[in-house]
């Protein structure tokens, strides 16, 4: 079969498939779909395989990220709200979610325009939830090194489901010491008060 991938010759293939499919009594068109959604079906159940297999790296962003020395050594709490952040689920549909970090800065801090961008980058990337708030995580630690990092992120509802998934880097389980404890009540409910991000 020629290898020719112009317009016309694609064209022409598609007609002569669909002409044969007409040929085919009802069963066997019903068949043929069959077999072409269920090799589609294999062809992205590998694909998911092989992202699961990929280390958070993979889909690290952190070189979109720049940082200013923090104007001062005493403590203080920097919250920055995300009220729109997007990128691909895994079945290739997109997801919308809202992310609040909870940052106590070291010797740098965020430069909120980098932020930005990096956000908007994962856009295209084809990606858990789950993995994503564990990327982002990893990649504000390790350019800001802040004393303490939180990120809350929620998940707009799918099939009437929403879901919030937090890491703290102030969790033993983490590597911790556990000096903060706020965390502890959960208070945060999904990471946003009650009122909702408007009058947070």
């Amino acid at each position: 079969m020629s290898q020719d991938k112009s317009p016309l010759a694609e064209e022409a293939l598609y007609a002569q498939v669909l002409e044969g499919l007409r040929q085919l009594d009802p069963d066997a068109r019903k068949k043929a779909f069959a077999t072409l959604k269920k090799e589609r079906m294999a062809v992205e159940a590998q694909v998911e395989k092989e992202l699961r297999e990929l280390p958070n790296s993979h889909w690290s962003k952190a070189h979109l990220l720049e940082k200013i020395p923090n104007p001062q050594e005493a403590a203080y709490e920097q919250k920055v709200l995300i009220p729109e952040f997007t990128f691909v689920g895994v079945k290739s549909q997109p997801d919308f979610g809202e992310m609040l970090l909870t940052i106590y800065p070291g010797k740098w801090t965020i430069e909120l325009k980098s932020l930005k961008v990096y956000k908007d980058a994962f856009r295209d990337s084809v990606v858990s939830y789950e993995r994503l708030c564990n990327v982002v995580y990893e990649d504000l630690l390790a350019v800001y090194e802040p004393v303490r990092l939180r990120i809350m992120m929620i998940m707009r509802p799918r099939g009437g489901i929403s879901s919030c998934l937090t890491i703290d880097s102030d969790w033993r389980i983490r590597g911790g010491k556990e000096l903060f404890n706020d965390w502890s009540g959960n208070t945060d409910r999904f990471g946003f008060e009650v009122h909702g991000t408007v009058r947070l």
